[in-house]
C-alpha cells in the first residue's frame, strides 16, 4: 500500500487528470493506493470520481478519531473469492482456532520482550478442544485480562487506568491504541478489497450491521505489534499527556498530537504490509482449495 496522508488545516486541494496538487507540491496518482484526510478537508464528486478511476481508496478520519469514513471504487473483483467465503464457512472453526492461538502466541512473545513470562499452555489446550467460536472469544477474553495486566505495568501510571476500555477509551493509552487499531482495521479492510474478498464476512468474528468481520478476525494477528509500537510512542515521549484532550468522560488524541505520529504509523504499515499479504494469501489458498493450512 502507498499511502499518502493529508491532516493539515486550512489546505486546499485541487485534483486534475493525473495528481493531486497541494501548495507548491505535486503528487501523481500513480504513487498513491491510499489516501487518509481529515474531517475539514472538502472533496466534490468530481474529486471522489477522480480517485476511483485512479484506484484511489480514501479514508476520512474525524475530529476525535472516533469515526471513519471510507470511499471505495464500486468496481467488483474476484467474485470467485466471495464465492469461496461463502463455502468455506463451514470450516469457520479450523480458521477461528488458528487465529486465537496465534493472537495468544504473538501476545506472549509481546511480554517476553520486557521478561515478562506467561504461561499459555492451558489455553492452547482449550484452543484444541473448543467446539464453537464462542468458546474461543472466552478463552481469548480470559487471557487479554491477563495479558493487559502485566502490560500496563509498561506504561507510566499517570497515562493509564490500568485497565483496556474501548468505547470510550479512558485515558492516554487506551486512546492511542484504539485509534491505530481502528486505523489498521481499515487499512486491512482495503488490502481484503485489492484481492477481491467480502471484508464483512468473518470466521470467527460474526458478520454483523456494518462490521468487517474478516478485517476483526485479520486484525487479532497484529494487535501485539500495534501494542509495542504505542509503547515506543509514550517512551520515547513522541506523545504526552497534553496531546490528549478530555471530551464527555472520553479521552482522545489532538490534532496535534496526530500529526505527531503520522510517520509512525505508516512506518508500521510498511513492517506489517509483507506479514498481512502472506495471511490474506494463505486465507485464499484455503478458502478456494477448501484445505486446512491453519496449525
Amino acid at each position: 500500500m502507498k499511502t499518502v496522508i493529508i491532516d493539515k488545516k486550512d489546505i486546499i486541494l485541487k485534483f486534475d487528470q493525473n495528481s493531486i496538487k497541494l501548495e507548491n507540491r505535486s503528487i501523481p496518482y500513480k504513487h498513491i493506493d491510499t489516501l487518509v484526510l481529515n474531517h475539514k478537508q472538502s472533496l466534490q464528486t468530481s474529486d471522489i470520481l477522480r480517485l476511483t478511476k485512479n484506484n484511489i481508496s480514501t479514508l476520512i478520519v474525524s475530529a476525535f478519531n472516533d469515526h471513519f469514513s471510507l470511499i471505495h471504487s464500486a468496481n467488483a473483483k474476484n467474485s470467485h473469492i466471495k464465492l469461496a467465503q461463502f463455502s468455506y464457512y463451514p470450516h469457520s472453526l479450523e480458521y477461528a482456532k488458528y487465529i486465537i492461538k496465534h493472537k495468544l502466541i504473538n501476545h506472549k512473545l509481546h511480554l517476553k520482550r520486557y521478561d515478562i513470562l506467561l504461561d499459555i499452555s492451558s489455553q492452547r489446550d482449550q484452543i484444541t478442544k473448543a467446539t464453537s467460536t464462542n468458546e474461543l472469544l472466552g478463552i481469548e477474553g480470559s487471557f487479554a485480562k491477563e495479558y493487559f495486566k502485566h502490560f500496563f505495568t509498561l506504561l507510566p501510571s499517570s497515562l493509564h487506568k490500568n485497565k483496556r476500555s474501548k468505547q470510550p477509551p479512558l485515558d492516554p493509552i487506551n486512546a492511542t491504541m484504539s485509534y491505530w487499531y481502528h486505523l489498521y482495521y481499515y487499512f486491512i479492510t482495503l488490502q481484503l478489497l485489492s484481492y477481491g474478498f467480502e471484508p464483512s464476512i468473518g470466521y470467527l468474528h460474526k458478520p454483523f450491521r456494518s462490521h468487517y468481520a474478516l478485517s476483526s478476525d485479520l486484525l487479532e494477528l497484529f494487535r501485539a505489534q500495534i501494542n509495542e509500537a504505542v509503547i515506543m510512542l509514550f517512551h520515547t515521549q513522541e506523545l504526552q499527556k497534553e496531546n490528549f484532550t478530555f471530551k464527555n468522560g472520553a479521552v482522545y488524541l489532538r490534532y496535534e498530537g496526530r500529526k505527531k505520529v503520522w510517520s509512525h504509523f505508516v512506518a508500521l504499515l510498511e513492517v506489517l504490509k509483507p506479514k498481512l499479504n502472506r495471511e490474506i494469501s494463505k486465507l485464499r489458498r484455503s478458502i478456494e482449495y477448501e484445505e486446512n493450512t491453519f496449525i
